[in-house]
């Protein structure tokens, strides 16, 4: 989960009117598959890290890598290796609700949040929908969000974390 807060014209946070919340804001992309909005991710390949495939799939669906020059995915390269060294944490980790679980067979995942506080890094990378993704565009965070499967829930895990804006009614943040 990338996200950065959302920002008017003159560099300020944007806070909500209602909650008084900052807004933040998260790489979301449209899946080709089912059509629905969701989280930039993806399987991690036998042997292969989580940190490596969270890098892949997000320059995959976010940023069409598959699809860039070498230049371009060495100018692409360094941005990322800004983003990919900050600070982050894991939002979730272990089962998840998903269309494609059975009996025999189920979804499990780690999700992690990378944050741009200043906006300096998200800011000028070049968004470009590929791979799984058809689209993908920054989208404000609120509970009014319907994503992909159990996306929803770590949205909102994140924006308990960070104290964003998620809900105008008072009464949904407690637990």
């Amino acid at each position: 989960i990338f996200c950065r807060w959302k920002r008017d014209g003159s560099g300020n946070k944007v806070a909500h009117p209602v909650s008084g919340k900052n807004i933040l804001q998260f790489v979301a992309i449209k899946r080709r598959d089912c059509g629905e909005w969701a989280i930039p991710g993806g399987m991690v390949d036998p042997g292969e890290k989580i940190t490596a495939t969270l890098k892949r799939e997000f320059e995959e669906e976010a940023l069409n890598s598959l699809q860039k020059s070498p230049e371009e995915k060495a100018k692409l390269e360094k941005q990322l290796q800004k983003l990919f060294s900050q600070e982050h944490f894991v939002v979730y980790r272990g089962y998840v609700d998903d269309p494609r679980n059975t009996d025999n067979a189920w979804m499990e995942t780690e999700a992690v949040n990378y944050h741009d506080e200043t906006g300096e890094t998200m800011d000028n990378l070049p968004l470009e929908a590929g791979d799984d993704a058809g689209v993908v565009k920054w989208v404000d965070i609120s509970e009014k969000l319907e994503l992909y499967a159990s996306h929803s829930y770590f949205i909102k895990l994140v924006t308990e974390k960070r104290g964003a804006h998620w809900s105008e009614d008072p009464g949904s943040e407690c637990h």
